[in-house]
């Protein structure tokens, strides 16, 4: 009887962890922005994989042309000045032509039902660009 107790302990705890998200690395807050930035630089299409789902604009910004009207694919995108807050990431961004003096960038940061972070919000000099 104690060998059978002692196998439903191990059998309970294989399931806790094969069900249980302790042992999935999360996507943080950093590595959110990056992979946003990867994208916007790579193949926007994949834009869409670092928002908020429940966002109000997200439909629309799940197609790449979305985001090629504020950031052309023809030009290329970097951050400085990166400074997280609780869930506000503010920085500047530069690109070769239209934001060659930098513009500002505010990213308004959530989590998602699997725990990972993603972008809730987007501000680009101060206009809401995606919500």
């Amino acid at each position: 009887m104690k060998k059978l107790w002692m196998l439903m302990a191990a059998i309970a705890v294989m399931a806790l962890f094969s069900t249980c998200s302790l042992t999935t690395s999360k996507t943080t807050i950093d590595q959110c922005i990056s992979n946003f930035m990867s994208d916007l630089n790579g193949n926007q299409a994949s834009i869409y994989t670092n928002l908020d789902s429940s966002s109000q604009l997200y439909a629309e910004a799940s197609a790449a042309t979305y985001w090629n009207s504020f950031f052309p694919s023809s030009d290329t995108y970097t951050l400085s000045n990166k400074s997280t807050s609780g869930e506000t990431v503010t920085a500047t961004i530069y690109s070769a032509t239209l934001y060659a003096t930098g513009a500002s960038i505010v990213f308004t940061m959530s989590t998602d039902a699997t725990g990972n972070a993603v972008i809730q919000s987007i501000s680009l000099i101060g206009t809401p660009i995606f919500y």
